[in-house]
């Protein structure tokens, strides 16, 4: 019997899912198993949305199985592939098309595709997990909002601060002095470069960035001074 040539695919979204490693482990796991031979793994790596269906790894993989570069696909669950109910279910049709075999290694098993009612139960998950991740996403943005409403800052800190015990707002940080002097040059007259080469300040994009915000660091140099 010819050994079944097998690729993955991975992708991460955010923090929560199981990591890129833990996905690749299943796939392998899964692909011994089962006596197929892996040829590859499309990484799409972190923070890969899965309503994006330019994801470059996605559209790769598509390319390569429509070409007969493999006979079997595994991923760890149809989300991997997308979130959006009608790229999923376009996908599905295709891979149906090119007689590629669909695993899954969250249930260990060949996804079917042999009657009107296994189409029917994919097609019903498909639009599942595009609703419930689509609310999934409102409501974190609801949450953002929420506390940008509440003069909390989202997102990473800006250079020279850190985030206070309670992680809401932000304070002075071990740099903080060096956009104190930072400023003081300017003020002076000092170019750009010449400030980056007296501080340690990474760079003059990151500068300017500190300069555009000078009324801002200011007024937290004068609450915490």
């Amino acid at each position: 019997m010819t050994t079944k040539l097998a690729v993955g695919y991975t992708r991460l979204s955010q923090k929560s899912d199981a990591s890129i490693d833990d996905q690749k482990r299943a796939i392998r796991d899964l692909a011994d198993e089962q006596g197929f031979e892996l040829t590859r793994i499309y990484d799409e790596g972190e923070l890969s949305s899965g309503f994006d269906s330019e994801r470059p790894e996605y559209l790769q993989m598509q390319t390569d199985l429509e070409d007969g570069l493999g006979d079997v696909l595994i991923v760890r669950g149809r989300d991997r592939l997308s979130r959006d109910k009608r790229e999923r279910s376009m996908l599905l049709y295709d891979i149906e098309d090119w007689g590629v075999e669909l695993w899954t290694t969250a249930e260990r098993k060949r996804i079917e595709f042999n009657s009107d009612e296994a189409w029917l139960i994919e097609m019903i998950q498909a639009y599942i997990d595009d609703v419930a991740k689509r609310r999934e996403i409102q409501r974190a943005r609801a949450k953002i909002q929420q506390r940008v409403d509440a003069g909390f800052h989202q997102g990473r800190p800006r250079y020279g601060t850190e985030f206070d015990e309670q992680k809401e707002y932000l304070v002075p940080g071990e740099d903080f002095e060096n956009v104190m002097v930072a400023l003081e040059l300017r003020e002076a007259g000092e170019s750009l470069r010449s400030i980056v080469s007296q501080t340690t300040i990474p760079s003059t994009s990151t500068l300017s960035r500190i300069l555009e915000r000078k009324d801002w660091y200011r007024d937290l140099a004068n609450e915490y001074s």
